[in-house]
């Protein structure tokens, strides 16, 4: 029978070898020059790395080969190595909803309407228009429906005059500047 050599892997059990650990040096203060054990440290930092700048000899510590075999295992299914507990008895029990339904409370008129007044996108929104650009569909779409919606909290606060006021404000307007004032002396 013939003898087969042993091989070694590097592996995390075996002590590293003193060229591979890199030393704990400081790092390098910014703006100012390296004093000069440092300058001291960095050269012999990069004399050992020209020293030891080549592999280790041998075809055994080639781990790039290892890399490289095709793998020859199938996709395996994932229903194996469930990790998932089967219950061995089948028990009949009505579950509940995990998430119950939340219940929509609406919020305050005064809240919602300061809400939307102080929305900073709304506000974009408005001073583009203003200054006579053209809002994508989403966005004037967007525009419409807070507008909207500030339009009825309005109403539902009463804060929103009505034309009505507005068309009899004029017509005493009107009427003042008809009446002939000595009529009244």
């Amino acid at each position: 029978m013939a003898r087969k050599k042993k091989s070694r892997k590097v592996t995390d059990i075996m002590p590293a070898r003193k060229a591979d650990k890199k030393p704990l040096a400081e790092k390098p203060r910014r703006g100012k020059k390296l004093t000069r054990y440092e300058l001291d440290a960095k050269a012999r930092e990069e004399k050992r790395k020209r020293k030891h700048k080549g592999l280790p000899s041998g075809s055994r510590h080639s781990v790039a080969s290892d890399n490289n075999k095709p793998e020859n295992t199938l996709r395996q299914d994932p229903r194996l190595g469930s990790r998932k507990k089967v219950p061995l008895v089948v028990e009949f029990v009505n579950k509940e909803n995990k998430a119950p339904e939340k219940q929509y409370q609406p919020m305050d008129p005064v809240l919602e309407l300061e809400r939307l007044e102080n929305n900073e996108i709304l506000n974009k929104l408005l001073d583009q228009l203003e200054a006579g650009k053209t809002l994508k569909p989403q966005d004037q779409a967007f525009v419409d429906e807070c507008l909207q919606r500030i339009d009825e909290l309005m109403q539902q606060l009463g804060m929103l005059e009505d034309e009505d006021d507005e068309e009899n404000a004029e017509d005493l307007y009107r009427t003042f500047a008809r009446i002939d004032i000595n009529q009244f002396k």
